[in-house]
This record gives structure tokens, C-alpha cells and sequence, in this order.
């Protein structure tokens, strides 16, 4: 018997032979069976899971994607008849459009079935098909039987065309000390980012066309060099750490990169810009008499100025003590603010009046903050001894355009000069006349000469507004009297012939039996560091040429002050303890358009007020003792009068005391004012509006000095 399962599927004719006999004869006889088969099952959808591809692509109608099966036929009759056609895109069969709407399973099979996307914004496309055995009627799709047509769903995925876009660029000036005593500059999403609005942000990468030329970039976390690329999640996560060559006398690098996605999209090349600051002693080796009195060290900062940075100063004793020879400032350290370049550090030396060797110290630079320590992080001091005022520096140590000597700080003078007063006080000390020329010489900005035959007939004076200075203390050594005096003020030396002299200032009699005087110097202690010296580099008064980062215009000297905006009151303050001048006065129309352009076209504060007042604006004079010389207090600050004797209510005035000779009042000059009103904005073209001095929305201002 035949039991093959294909033969029992088809109609197979069956049959028997067999043999009768009764004993006598035999007869052969032969038994058909003819057998029918007969399609039960219906088919059944296994597999639609629908198809994902890229706009515009083609993909294959796998057997894992779509799949009929039927255990009574075969899968060249299992068939797909379809009742809607794609509409975004075609079905081809074996490589050509499909044109019948049929497919069966075994083309499925064979994977000769594939869909092409047309293109277009469609992110969703399908067909629809009904299944049959071509026996039976009807199929099993979820378990259940039905004839209604059936989805099968085409995800498009739209292509990623748009490139990533830089939306933070600026330039890294943070610098930090590493703990293995490098410098180092992270790179954080702060300075760097980019984004793109079909890929997530994280993944965008930045790939370095042409790295830095003076450093190298390291991953923070693992210490990895990287040479090639990084991508948005390292910004984000501040692992990109930028490794400063302490071996280059540098303040800036440079790095070239493209941002890119994942699928190629790129930018345009962009240079990032690294930039930093050196700081060191302007020189290296100093040699001063023991008589000098305050020896200022200056510490300079190369490079990237605009930010704040710090730096700290120990002193190594070697065969100089401290205390005895040589006294330090009482705050060791060093403020650098935006703009800064140079920084006076001020040591008081020791005059005890023996005869001794000569003693050295060390200054060192360390610890610094935001900025890279140079070359000349140390420099030695040398104190020679006075010799019964015989002190001669041998110019062995190495001199600079800063040099000591230039400065007046090695200049030899008498035994008995007074006691050096300690950092934050003014000191006075008594200079020899040489034989042809006598350099008053107050803080080593200006040279003026006098011929010695006239020099004792000249009674020095001081000119101010007829206000007494008083000293703070006074101390009396043997025939010398040092003045003490604590604060600032303005005031300017003169003599008899001065024409100037004969209005203003008052007439003191002065001791003829020397023919030397005292003159104060302002002092360069380290918490009053912002002084004309060390704020400002010097300048050259023939020259009348404005510090570094200054503007000049009309005799003045300019700097917009934006980052660290505040309230008129706060302005005025800041224009004088840090700027060293005042709130600006505006002389004309063109010099208001210059201001306006100069600040950005921004608003800012003036120096107009109503009734304008500032603490310690005053000049103040005094005349000397009479058994004593004429003290004198020159400084190079601008006076900042506040109201002059014709301040009157409702008048307004310059805070620095300058006639009122232009308005550009935005509706006209205000005929009363709100309390607290009193205070002049320049916004909207330069025009000027009323504000609260204190309570109003913190604004840039510009300071101002006079050359």
C-alpha cells in the first residue's frame, strides 16, 4: 500500500490482485481503489511585521518579515492577493514593477519581492493584501478567520541632510593648575557646542583638521592624547582638558575643526582660539642701598589681560632676616584685574645706621591663579650697605627698561634718613641735592630738573583748595619729622615763581639752614596697588600718551568698564578706587558721538548728577610746621571736586567739578527730579535720562582721567 504523504495528496489510482479457485480452476481477478484528496486547512498568516527603510531606498519582503503558511498546499499555490497598492512607492517582483497584484510565498521565499520608496516627505507607506490557498475561503490571521484585506505597514525614515551649527565659540581663558604641576585649560560646553535638530546633540562630533600647534588636548578622565576627534558629551561632561608647553614662552594656540553627524553631515571650519597670561617679575635681580626706604618690585602679566588672576609671593631669607632688615607687606597676594599688566609689590628696607655686609633675600611667585607663572619667578634683592652714605651700586645685576636705578629706588642717600614706614603709609625721606641737577622725583613718573644755585632760593608749596591735610601721626627722630598720612588726595607741588602760586596757594615760611626738602611719596602697599603706577603702565608726560586699553579724546583719557556693570554709585566708586579718575565728563556733541561709538552703542553711566557728592573727593592741603620743611603730597589721580562753592539746589554738576558746557538731554533739561533721581544715564543715540543713583538697573560706565 502506497503511504507516501504525496501520494496521498493527489487522486492515485489503488488496486489488489488476488486468485480465486474452488480446487478444480483458478481464476486471477484484479481490485481497484481509486482515492480523492481533499483541502481542509485554511491558510494562515504567520509573520507581518511590516517593513522599516530610508527615504528613497529600496528593501526585501523577507520570510521573516511576511509569511503564509498551510500544511495541505504548497507554497507555489499559498498566494498574496493584493487589494491596495503602495502609495508612496512600487512592489517589484524579480527585479521588474510588479504588474500582476498577486505574489506567492515561495517568491517570498526566494526574496524576490522588494518595495522601492519614491522619495518625498511620507514617513508612513503600505499595502493591503488577502491571503488564499486557492482551495479554500477565507484565512487565519491572530487566530481567527476573516476574508477582509490585511495591512502590511512601510516605515520611511527620512534622511538626515542638515549639518550641525556652532552655537557657543568663544575663546578659553581659565586657567587652572593641574595637581602634576601643569597648566591646563578645559574645553566645556561653556566655550564649545554645537547642535543639530535631527541628531541628538551628545553624538555630534568634532573632528580636529588641525590640532594645537603649541599644546596638546587630553581626555581629562582616562589621560588619553586626542588627535582626532571628540564628541559634544566630552564638552558637556568637561573631560577635554587642553595641556599648556610650560617650556614656550606662549600666550595663545589656535585649533582648527569641523563639527559633523553621524551620517556625514558637516560644517564649515572653525578656528578655536586658546588664550592665556604669563606673570613674573619685570626683573630678575634688584641692588639697593640700605637707606632706600620702600623698594617696589614690579610683577608684570604678558598675554590675555581681560580676565581677573592671582598670584602669591613668599620670601625666601638667605643672609637678609626679616624684621630686621627688610620688612613685607602685610597681604602676600597679588590681584591682577581685567585690563591690568602691571602690579607693584612693596618691600620696606631697614636702615639701622651699622656698618655690615651686604644681605640678600629672595621673592618668589607661586600658587597663581588663572594665569601661567614665566621665567622669572624669582628675584633676589640685594641690600647694600650705606657706608656712612657712600652707597654705590655696582650695576652688576642685570638692568631692564624697569630698572630700580630709573625708578629713584637705588639712589644713594645720607645716613640719617628716616625710618622707612611700613606698606599702606606715605614715608617721607630726605634726598641730597647732587651738584648740577635736583630730580623731584615723587613716584618715578616724571624728571624735573633745577639748577643748584637756584634751588635754595625756591620755597616749595603745595596747591590745592585751601583745605588743610592732616597728618595721621607724627614722629620726630633726633632733626627729622615724618608725616604720616593715610588716604588719598590730590595735590600738586609748586614754588615761588610758579604764576599759578600766587592765586591759589597759601605762603608757609621754610627753614633756610638746608638746602634740602621732604617730599612725600604716595604709597605703593599692596592692598592700594591700583595707584597710577602699578594700575596703569607709566607714560611719558611730554608724550601725553593714555595707559594700555585706554582711549584718548580731549585731553582725557577713556576706558568703557562692561563687565562688571553696576549703579551710578557703585560706577563713581569703581571709576575712582580701581580706574583711578572719575565717572566721564562729555564736553561736547562730538565727543558724546565718540563715547557713544566707543561704548558699543550701548547705554552707560556719565559723570552728570544732581548735586553730585563724592566721599574723599576733596583737596585738601597743609601747610608745613615751621620748624620743619614743607611737606608736599603730589599724586597723579584726577580731582573728583564734587560740588564746587556754586552748587545750588536743582543745579547739576560733573562729578568732577569740570564747567558745564554741553547737555544732550533726551527731552530737555528736567526742571525737578524724583528723590533719588540725581544721577545721568546716556542711552538710545547718547541721549541723556534721570536715574536712581542708587536703585537702578545696574549699567556699563566709562572712567575718565585727565592727561
Amino acid at each position: 500500500m502506497v503511504t507516501q504523504d504525496p501520494m496521498l495528496k493527489a487522486a492515485l489510482p489503488l488496486f489488489a490482485r488476488f486468485i480465486i479457485s474452488n480446487g478444480l480452476q483458478t481464476k486471477h481477478g484484479v481490485f481497484e481503489i481509486t482515492l480523492e484528496t481533499v483541502d481542509r486547512v485554511l491558510p494562515t498568516v504567520t509573520r507581518n511585521r511590516g517593513l522599516r527603510l530610508a527615504e528613497g531606498t529600496m528593501g526585501l519582503l523577507s520570510p521573516d518579515l511576511l509569511q503564509l503558511t498551510d500544511p495541505d498546499t504548497p507554497v507555489e499555490n499559498l498566494t498574496f492577493v493584493l487589494a491596495q497598492l503602495p502609495q508612496h512607492g512600487q512592489l517589484y517582483l524579480r527585479g521588474t514593477v510588479l504588474l500582476r497584484h498577486n505574489f506567492t510565498q515561495q517568491d517570498v521565499d526566494s526574496r524576490s519581492v522588494a518595495y522601492r520608496h519614491l522619495g518625498g516627505d511620507s514617513q508612513v507607506d503600505c499595502f493591503t493584501f488577502v491571503a488564499t490557498d486557492r482551495t479554500n475561503q477565507g484565512f487565519v490571521v491572530d487566530g481567527r478567520v476573516g476574508q477582509e484585506p490585511v495591512t502590511f505597514t512601510i516605515q520611511v525614515d527620512q534622511l538626515d541632510k542638515t549639518a550641525p551649527r556652532i552655537t557657543h565659540l568663544r575663546s578659553p581663558s581659565q586657567v587652572g593648575l593641574l595637581t602634576n604641576g601643569c597648566y591646563g585649560i578645559y574645553l566645556t560646553s561653556h566655550v564649545l557646542k554645537a547642535s543639530d535638530p535631527d541628531t541628538d546633540d551628545d553624538l555630534i562630533i568634532f573632528k580636529i583638521l588641525r590640532g594645537p600647534r603649541h599644546g596638546h588636548l587630553e581626555n581629562a578622565t582616562t589621560g588619553e592624547l586626542i588627535h582626532e576627534k571628540f564628541i559634544q558629551k566630552d564638552l558637556n561632561s568637561k573631560t577635554i582638558l587642553y595641556i599648556i608647553n610650560p617650556s614656550l614662552e606662549v600666550n595663545s594656540d589656535i585649533m582648527e575643526f569641523q563639527i559633523m553627524d553621524p551620517t556625514g553631515n558637516s560644517a564649515t571650519p572653525q578656528i578655536l582660539e586658546l588664550k592665556w597670561s604669563h606673570i613674573e617679575w619685570s626683573q630678575d635681580e634688584y641692588e639697593v642701598c640700605e637707606n632706600v626706604g620702600i623698594l617696589p618690585l614690579e610683577i608684570a602679566r604678558r598675554g590675555y589681560s581681560m580676565d581677573s588672576a592671582f598670584v602669591s609671593v613668599k620670601v625666601k631669607q638667605l643672609s637678609a632676616t626679616v624684621g630686621k632688615d627688610f620688612t613685607l607687606s602685610p597681604s602676600k597676594l597679588i590681584q591682577f584685574d581685567p585690563g591690568m599688566s602691571t602690579k607693584m609689590w612693596n618691600i620696606a628696607i631697614t636702615y639701622d645706621g651699622l656698618e655690615e655686609d651686604d644681605e640678600v633675600f629672595e621673592v618668589i611667585l607661586n600658587s597663581p591663579v588663572n594665569a601661567v607663572l614665566g621665567m622669572k619667578t624669582k628675584a633676589a634683592v640685594k641690600i647694600l650697605d650705606s657706608k656712612g652714605g657712600q652707597c654705590r651700586p655696582s650695576h652688576s645685576f642685570r638692568a631692564s627698561k624697569h630698572n630700580a636705578w630709573e625708578k629713584g629706588v637705588g639712589r644713594p642717600l645720607p645716613p640719617r634718613s628716616s625710618s622707612p614706614s611700613t606698606s599702606g603709609s606715605f614715608h617721607l625721606e630726605r634726598r641730597p641735592l647732587p651738584s648740577s641737577k635736583w630730580p623731584a622725583v615723587p613716584r618715578g613718573d616724571t624728571l624735573q630738573s633745577f639748577d643748584s644755585t637756584d634751588a635754595s632760593h625756591r620755597k616749595l608749596r603745595i596747591r590745592g583748595n585751601g583745605k588743610t591735610v592732616l597728618p595721621s601721626s607724627v614722629y620726630r627722630n633726633g632733626t627729622d619729622i615724618i608725616y604720616h598720612y593715610h588716604g588719598m588726595v590730590s595735590l600738586k607741588l609748586e614754588d615761588d615763581s610758579s604764576p599759578s602760586y600766587k592765586r591759589r596757594a597759601k605762603v608757609s615760611n621754610i627753614s633756610q639752614a638746608r638746602k634740602t626738602s621732604r617730599v612725600a611719596e604716595l604709597p605703593q602697599a599692596d592692598k592700594v596697588e591700583s595707584t597710577t603706577g602699578s594700575h596703569f603702565p607709566r607714560q611719558e608726560v611730554e608724550g601725553k600718551s593714555c595707559p594700555a586699553g585706554w582711549h584718548h579724546h580731549s585731553g582725557y583719557c577713556h576706558s568703557v568698564i562692561t563687565e562688571q556693570k553696576g549703579t551710578w554709585d557703585t560706577a563713581a566708586r569703581a571709576c575712582k578706587e580701581h580706574h583711578l579718575g572719575s565717572l566721564v565728563t562729555v564736553l561736547s556733541r562730538q565727543h558724546m558721538q565718540w563715547l557713544w561709538d566707543l561704548s558699543g552703542r550701548k547705554p552707560f553711566w556719565i559723570g552728570k548728577c544732581l548735586l553730585c557728592t563724592e566721599e574723599g573727593g576733596q583737596n585738601t592741603e597743609k601747610a608745613s610746621p615751621s620748624h620743619g620743611p614743607i611737606i608736599v603730597v603730589h599724586s597723579n589721580r584726577p580731582q573728583l571736586d564734587g560740588l564746587n562753592d556754586q552748587v545750588r539746589a536743582g543745579h547739576w554738576e560733573w562729578i568732577g567739578g569740570e564747567p558745564v558746557v554741553f547737555t544732550n538731554w533726551r527731552k530737555g533739561p528736567p526742571q525737578w527730579s524724583e528723590p533719588g533721581k540725581n544721577c545721568v544715564l546716556a542711552q538710545r543715540q547718547g541721549k541723556w535720562q534721570m536715574q536712581d543713583c542708587r536703585k537702578s538697573k545696574p549699567h556699563s560706565y566709562v572712567c575718565s582721567r585727565k592727561l
